[in-house]
C-alpha cells in the first residue's frame, strides 16, 4: 500500500497510475518471494496484466495523437 499513500500525498487522481504501480508492485514482491513458481499466472496475476495493458494501451494512444 505503499504506492497508494505517496499518490495520494503527491495528490494524484490518475487512476491508471495507481493500477500501473500496483501491477509492478504485485509481479516484484511475486517473483521475490515465489522465484520457483515463476510461470503459473493466478487470476489475480492476469486481471493486473490486462489492466495494466489497457492503461499503457490508452497512454500510447493519447501521446500518438489518434483518438
Amino acid at each position: 500500500m505503499t504506492a497508494f499513500v505517496v499518490f495520494t500525498f503527491l495528490n494524484t487522481n490518475d487512476i491508471g497510475l495507481y493500477a500501473s504501480s500496483f501491477t509492478i508492485i504485485y509481479f516484484a514482491l511475486r517473483l521475490i518471494l515465489n522465484p520457483r513458481i515463476r510461470l503459473q499466472f493466478d487470476v489475480l496475476s492476469l486481471l493486473l496484466l490486462a489492466v495494466f495493458a489497457y492503461y499503457v494501451a490508452e497512454r500510447v494512444i493519447s501521446i500518438l495523437g489518434t483518438s
